[in-house]
This record gives C-alpha cells, structure tokens and sequence, in this order.
C-alpha cells in the first residue's frame, strides 16, 4: 500500500509541468517573452508602450538569477535559493523586496498574495529560471561545441568566433539579449561565422588563447590556425557589425 501511494505521489509531481502552472497561474499579469531592445523602450516612455501590468518572465528570469542567492554557486544550489525567495514573496508580496530596478518596479502595484502546492511551486519556479536561457538559445544563432565549430568553419570555409563567458557577467547577458537575438547580427553571423560559447572559468580556450575576462570575444580563421583579432567587452548592434566587418576584411587577406 505505501508503495502504490509514493506511485501515485512521484506520478503526480512529473505529471506536473512548470509552464502549464505558469500560464494557470501567473500569465494573466507576467506576459512571457518580449525582446529587451522593446523593453528598454517601454522604460524610456513610462510603461506607456506596452501599458504591462508585471515584468515580463524574461525580466524575472535574468533579474532572479543576477540578485538572488550566489551565482557563483553551482546549479542546482542557486535553484533551491531562488525557488526559497520566490516562495517566500509569493506568500507575503512586497515591493520593497523585488529584485527589478527602481524605476521598472515603480510601474507596477504590489501584486496579490499567490497560494502554489510545494509541487507547483518547485516546477514554476524552475521553469522561470530555465527561461531566459532557452529563449536565448532558440532566437539568436545557432551554437556549436568547439570540435563541432572548428570541423564546420573549415567544411565551409567560415570564420570561427569564440565567445568567452560567465553566466552571471552582466555585459555577456546584455550582448544576448540585445544584439544576438538581433536578425541582422544573426544574418550576419549565421552567412560567415561558427559561433560557439565558452566559459571563461571552467573551459580551456584553443590555440593556447588566455582569457581577456568577460564577455571576450576570439576570431580564428576557417583552417582553426590563426587568431585573427581578440576583444573584451559588451557593445551596440552597430558596434558589433562593424566588428564582423572588419574580421571578415581580416580573413580574405589570408
């Protein structure tokens, strides 16, 4: 008899699926994807363009994993301490306590009381911090592991570009959200460049590169021989276009 009530009990929590409890629950007033670049507009004109009742989940998403907990942490430790802090203000919602700017979460009221089982609790909240992520990944260039870019690059004769990375470095999550997901960078990158990620920690750099910090960025030509240019830091949609320019400028004189 336990057994067949655990069953039903681990039957019941896979049964459970974080986005369906999201939109039952919070999709009413967290509206989900928006790009950034729409976003900070709407900031410029007072919430006047998108008249939003909440931050957006990918507002959510980045802003709890940037002020909740260590990020240095590993994984599955900063889930649990976002999942307490989500909890937490759901249970008793203060504004004083969000983690959005001041001038975002001066837009918005403080939201009602929110009653979540232990279950939907666990499932949403790891659902909104997968989020971002995911949104990232699927609107903005395709990735390659290393081997993959280097095999890829000299097949079709493209320039392999090495991001160096940390997933709490505020500059490598403004060039995902506001220049990446762009269609002309991703034009642009998709026609002349492999693009792969690497963390500037954990993951060694090839060609014996050292790591310039966070975000860097590393060229290599289509042979995986030579480093063609190396740069650090965060920039505009035009900045890094111009940036491919020159690379690709670069490249033909080999």
């Amino acid at each position: 008899m336990k057994t067949l009530i655990l069953m039903i009990l681990t039957i019941s929590l896979f049964a459970l699926d974080g986005e369906k409890v999201y939109d039952t629950k919070c999709l009413s007033c967290h509206s989900k994807y928006i790009p950034q670049t729409k976003l900070l507009e709407n900031i410029k004109q007072e919430n006047e363009l998108l008249k939003l009742k909440a931050p957006t989940i990918d507002e959510l998403s980045f802003a709890l994993k940037q002020r909740v907990g260590d990020r240095a942490n590993d994984e599955e430790s900063h889930k649990l301490e976002i999942e307490d802090f989500i909890g937490e203000y759901l249970s008793k919602p203060d504004l004083n306590k969000s983690i959005l700017p001041y001038r975002v979460k001066s837009f918005y009221k403080t939201m009602p009381k929110l009653d979540l089982s232990e279950d939907e609790l666990e499932v949403v909240s790891e659902f909104i911090y997968d989020y971002s992520e995911k949104m990232i990944e699927k609107l903005s260039v395709k990735r390659y592991s290393l081997k993959e870019a280097f095999n890829k690059a000299k097949e079709e004769k493209k320039i392999i570009m090495v991001e160096g990375f940390l997933s709490y470095c505020k500059g490598c999550i403004k060039m995902d959200r506001e220049v990446f997901v762009d269609s002309d960078v991703k034009k642009a990158l998709e026609k002349d460049f492999v693009f792969t990620k690497l963390n500037a920690i954990t993951e060694k750099f090839p060609l014996g590169i050292k790591s310039l910090g966070t975000p860097s960025y590393y060229f290599i030509d289509s042979n995986g021989s030579k480093v063609l240019k190396k740069l650090h830091g965060s920039g505009t949609k035009k900045e890094f276009l111009d940036l491919l320019k020159e690379v690709k400028k670069l490249h033909s004189l080999i």
